[in-house]
């Protein structure tokens, strides 16, 4: 809870807005894929709760929202894909493969645990739903970073809701600000958390495509 009450003073006080997501040209470099570890949000009480939302967030043209197919919360994004890294932030298909197997491992006896959507807030590159289990996707991430050698990264878990598209510190006007603090306290719903995907997200095709799946991680524990 303090987390995403720290990002939501912080964008509230610096009203700054920025590119955000995979669209970015100067994020994704000319790369055509990238890999992530994530949990697909794919429940229809979310997607009706989810609505109201998308609804607020409409009228402002800089907010790019995200459609059904790609609802998911990112636990690792782990690079671009190409046939032989040469440079920080690229990954073989090979190395994902024993990430996979990694994962798996470390995995074994991670339990299923339910997440409660809720509360709209907002990054400068996005507007998102805090998820709130208690420190469980926390977890579930650093089990995967432990059991692959991998850092963790910062920042909360969330479900994106829509990236903004601005050129980096224009400002949020007033409008979009008080858009997302009408929602602060918005009941989305709760999910089951009963398995982790591997996945490719093609960069050059539609602005939204559906990740492809490698690999469903079960949670058994």
């Amino acid at each position: 809870m303090e987390a995403y009450a720290r990002v939501w003073e912080k964008f509230r006080q610096e009203r700054r807005l920025e590119f955000g997501g995979h669209t970015d040209p100067n994020w994704h470099n000319g790369h055509a894929l990238s890999a992530s570890f994530m949990v697909p949000v794919d429940a229809p009480e979310v997607r009706t709760r989810l609505e109201p939302l998308r609804d607020a967030l409409r009228p402002f043209p800089f907010v790019s929202l995200h459609p059904n197919r790609f609802l998911h919360v990112t636990l690792l994004l782990l690079g671009f894909v190409v046939p032989e890294p040469g440079s920080e932030g690229e990954i073989s298909r090979e190395r994902l493969r024993g990430l996979e197997s990694e994962a798996r491992e470390a995995l074994r006896e991670f339990p299923a645990f339910p997440v409660e959507l809720a509360n709209l807030n907002a990054f400068p590159g996005a507007v998102f739903v805090e998820a709130h289990d208690g420190g469980m996707l926390r977890r579930l991430r650093d089990a995967i970073c432990k059991g692959c050698g991998i850092s963790s990264p910062s920042g909360p878990p969330h479900l994106t809701v829509g990236y903004v598209h601005a050129s980096d510190g224009s400002p949020a006007p007033e409008e979009f600000v008080a858009a997302v603090e009408r929602y602060r306290d918005w009941p989305v719903g709760e999910i089951l958390v009963e398995g982790v995907e591997l996945t490719l997200l093609n960069l050059g095709a539609a602005e939204y495509p559906e990740p492809e799946t490698l690999a469903k991680i079960k949670l058994e524990g």
